[in-house]
This record gives structure tokens, sequence and C-alpha cells, in this order.
């Protein structure tokens, strides 16, 4: 209990204190909290739309769960909406560590699930409003219980029905995906094990009906309420053509392996070790190995044969990567020759980090100004990042002394982690490198983050265009931009006017109406009208795309 408390308590730290910290900003976000909006207001809790007209591109489970949150809370807000995401994430590191825990023992689960916890890419989606943990939870647990059931650690027959229940609901966090990535490693382990009195033991098993009836249940009673469009985004464009034409996401085979090291920091700077070692001790060493080995290979291979790739969609691989990586740590010995040297390049690495922020620290206990740093690389930027810079100065300002506090040891860790590294001590720089986590997480999604979220939000924009439109007037939305923060932060569907430029151009500058449209266009009317006013509003944020600042202005009706 004690190692799931800790656990708990390190989630909390990394993911649930940092659920409001931003608002939306990219593209994702608010296209999935459209589609809890219509839950919420209009309750179409069985195929929820966006903007009330248009399909989603996911099954609603996290939308559900999403909507959930937010009538218990009282209010659709970006914690509410993220908070599913972070309570799976959770849920699935506590998992991780009680199916670790009877595998290798409970130091080794622990560390899989503070390594799991810690991971960029787990960390990122856990406080993200996107349907990937969701999926990541249940597809982690699907073939936790697979495993378990064939190890003989669960013997009752309810869970097998467990086990065929969680696979079909998992069909509705992301579609056949929910099926497929289990399917794909566990029918992996059973080619290699030659055990084949599991395929008729789980496919025959009468569970595979409450499975089909749980996953594809939802999906005939929506074709029926969406026809043939329906069909045609959830399951053709979102499935079929992403697999095998990349419906807009095409990359070649490769294209997940800068990706692999890159999601999974810091951890992964330890994968070519584990790699290595695994393969020269053999691929076939022992079932729990093999079976974690085959999880991560299976869905690895999958998604870059796939031709739709995305970062994100790897995610499902970090659980069983987590474990594999504690145990190395666990089974490590001392180093030897270019190992040695190798793990010392890296001590020297974290040693310098370690006395950069020791010197930020001083400098910022002498200079009474925690960002004072910025100072020394800012006449070297140019005119636009040197603004940037000065918004997050001005952010580390606001937190005073507990900025400098979290610099100062930070730099001890990493000073720290030097030195487990230069011993060879990597049990303990593991530790370290948890806690070193814990305060990155603090700089970039309490400093940084907000920053770059604030310059890209219409939140704010929003915030003011509905102290000024009263629910009770006409508000119209116009020109080509992403406007679903736009929809949501107005808290309801907009109409979209289509007409000319041209046309507009003589009815904009007065009258009864608002219309929200891209600055840009705004400035093709003025070249057409030299008496138009300013506009009545504009924002600070560029949107999802960063490329569409926001004007609102009067029209009269068209």
């Amino acid at each position: 209990m004690l190692h799931m408390a800790l656990l708990a308590a390190l989630c909390g730290v990394l993911y649930f204190a940092y659920l409001g910290s931003t608002p939306f900003f990219d593209k994702g976000e608010p296209r999935e909290a459209l589609a809890v909006q219509d839950i919420v207001q209009r309750g179409e809790w069985l195929v929820p739309l966006k903007k009330a007209t248009d399909i989603p591109s996911k099954p609603p489970l996290f939308h559900w769960s999403a909507a959930i949150s937010s009538l218990i809370t009282g209010q659709l807000s970006e914690s509410a909406i993220r908070f599913p995401s972070a309570v799976y994430a959770t849920l699935g590191v506590l998992f991780l560590y009680v199916l670790g825990r009877k595998l290798f023992g409970a130091n080794v689960a622990l560390l899989g699930g503070a390594i799991l916890a810690t991971t960029t890419i787990y960390q990122n989606q856990a406080l993200s409003a996107r349907v990937d943990m969701t999926l990541c939870f249940f597809v982690t647990v699907s073939l936790g219980l697979f495993y378990s059931l064939y190890r003989g650690f669960l013997t009752r027959e309810i869970w097998y029905y467990v086990f065929f229940s969680l696979v079909g609901i998992s069909v509705l966090a992301k579609g056949p995906l929910g099926i497929v990535l289990p399917a794909l490693v566990a029918g992996a382990f059973v080619v290699l094990k030659k055990r084949w009195d599991l395929v008729s033991k789980f496919c025959l098993h009468p569970g595979v009906v409450v499975m089909l009836i749980l996953g594809a249940g939802w999906y005939v009673i929506a074709v029926t309420r969406g026809g043939e469009g329906f069909f045609d985004r959830q399951i053709i464009e979102e499935n079929l053509s992403r697999f095998a034409g990349g419906s807009g996401h095409s990359h070649p085979p490769y294209y997940y392996i800068p990706y692999l090291f890159a999601l999974g920091l810091p951890w992964s700077l330890f994968l070519p070790f584990l790699l290595w070692d695994s393969f020269k001790k053999g691929f076939l060493s022992d079932d729990d190995s093999l079976f974690l080995k085959l999880w991560f290979l299976a869905m690895f291979v999958f998604f870059s044969v796939s031709m739709g790739k995305r970062p994100v969609y790897i995610l499902p691989i970090y659980p069983a990567l987590s474990l594999l990586m504690a145990i190395w740590f666990y089974q490590h010995g001392a180093a030897a020759g270019t190992r040695r040297v190798l793990y010392r390049a890296m001590a020297a690495l974290a040693g310098a980090a370690g006395l950069m922020l020791i010197v930020v620290t001083l400098g910022a206990l002498w200079r009474h100004d925690p960002g004072w740093f910025f100072s020394l690389v800012e006449r070297l930027l140019k005119a636009k990042d040197r603004a940037n810079l000065l918004v997050v100065k001005n952010a580390l300002a606001t937190f005073g002394w507990s900025f400098t506090v979290v610099a100062l040891l930070s730099g001890l860790l990493w000073l720290s982690l030097a030195r487990s590294l230069w011993v060879g001590r990597l049990r303990s720089a593991a530790w370290r490198l948890v806690l070193i986590a814990v305060a990155v997480a603090f700089i970039t999604r309490a400093v940084v983050m907000p920053v770059i979220a604030e310059a890209k939000s219409y939140r704010e924009f929003m915030s003011k265009v509905d102290q000024q439109v009263t629910a009770h007037s006409k508000l119209l939305l116009y020109g080509s931009f992403n406007s679903d923060p736009v929809i949501f932060y107005r808290g309801g569907p907009i109409e979209t006017l289509d007409q000319p430029l041209e046309e507009l151009a003589s009815r904009i500058g007065s009258g009864d109406l608002f219309i929200i449209m891209p600055e840009q266009l705004f400035v093709e009317i003025q070249k057409q009208r030299r008496d138009l006013p300013p506009p009545l509003l504009k924002s600070a944020g560029t949107g999802p795309e960063g490329d569409a600042r926001l004007v609102l202005v009067r029209g009269g009706e068209l």
C-alpha cells in the first residue's frame, strides 16, 4: 500500500496540479471538448456532435468521462475536461505496479510505475483533453489481464469475462484499435510460445460475445442514427483510410524512431543500453520479459507499417518499456570499458546542467530577480523572440522565491545524478531522475507552457467578446480559421457566414450584428473601405495554427 500511495502522490504532483494551468490552444483539445459540450448542454450522450452538426472523429468513451467530470464539478472548464485523462493515467501507473509486483517484485514494480509516470509522452497525454490516454489505459489493463490469465494469477472464470468486457469497452476509446492492439500482442506471444491451446481457449470463449456487444453495439446504434456520414467518418476515414492511406498523416516506416527517443525522455537516454542488453541476453529469455518485449515490438511494428502516423499513436508501448527499463536498472551490474565511458559522458552533461542551475540560483539571490539570466541571451534573439522571452521572464517573477527554490533543488539533483552516473550506480540515478522530472514539470507546466498557450489561445479574447456580445445578440463567424476554441469558449454553436468578401465589405462597420473574422480579412476590407472604424476587439492569441489573429466587428443585416 505504501508503494501505491507513493505512486498516486507522484501522479498527483505531476498531473492534477496542472489540469487548469493552460487554456485550450491546440487543435485537438477544443475539438474533443466540443463533443463534451454537446453532451452536457443538449444531453446527447449516444452520438454527441461537434457544433451540434458535425460528426466527431472518435467514439465517445473519453467524452462520456469528461461530461461526467463536468457535471460533477458544475462547469465546462479545461480542468474538468482534462480530468479523465489524469485519472486514467494514474490508474494505468497503479495497474502497472500491481502487474509488475506480481511478475518481478515490489521494488522493480515501484520503479516501473515511476518511470511510466514521468515519461514525457505519458505526462503530456495525462494533461491532454484527448482520447489517447483513455485508449492506453484500457489496452494496458487488457494486456495485463490476458497475461495474468495465462500465468494463472487469475483463475476464476469471471476474470475472462472481465478481460473481454474491457477489450470491448476499449473500442469505445478510439475504435477498432482497442481490439487490434491487444490481439497483436497476445497473438504474437501465442505463436512464439506455440501455445495453440490458447487460441481456442480465448477465441471460442463466451466472453467474445460480450466483447462484440460492447465494442460493436454502440457503432451499430450510431450508424443507424448517423447514417452513411457517420460510417464514412468513423470507420472509413478514421480507421481504414488512416491505416492504408495515411489520411493526411502519411510518413515513412522509420518515422517513429526519433520520436521513440524524444517522447520517452528522460528514460530513453538508457534505451540503447536496454535494447542491446535485451538482445544480447536472448530475446526468448523468459515468459515475463518476452511478453513485455512483444508488447513493445508488435505495437511499434504495427504503427510503423501503418501509413497514417502521429507521434502520440505510440503511447501504448510505454507501459511495457517502463517495466523493461525498471528490470534493466535492477539487473544491471558494474560497467566497464566503453559503457563506463558513455555513462561518464552522460554524467558530465548532467553535471553541466546542475552547475548552470546553481549559477542561475545564485544570480537570482544576488540580483533579487529570478529571470536575470534571460538578459544574457536577449540581445542575440530576434524582436519577436525577445518579446516571448520577456513574457516568460515576467511569468517567472510571479513565482518569486518558489522558482528559485525549485531551481536550487534541481541543480543539486542534477549534480547528484552526475555523481551516480559517474560511479555507475544506475539504480540511484534512476530515482534521482524521477525527482528531477517533478522539478522539470513545475518549470514547464507552471511557467513555460502557460506562456506558449496564451500566445495562441482565444480564451481571453472570447471572454471579452462575451462581455460585449450578450447571449441575445447575433454573433457570426466569417472566414477560414479553426473556430473550435471560439465555439467552445462562447459556450455553444455559432452560425457561420458564407458570402463573398466584396459583398460583406459593404455591410461592415455598423449595425446590430457582431462578426468574428481573421484580422487579415478585415485588413482586406479596410483596403476597400477606408472609412471603416477600428475593430471592437482584437485577439492577442493567434489560434491553434499560429496564424489567425481574430477581430470582432459590427455588421448590418446580411
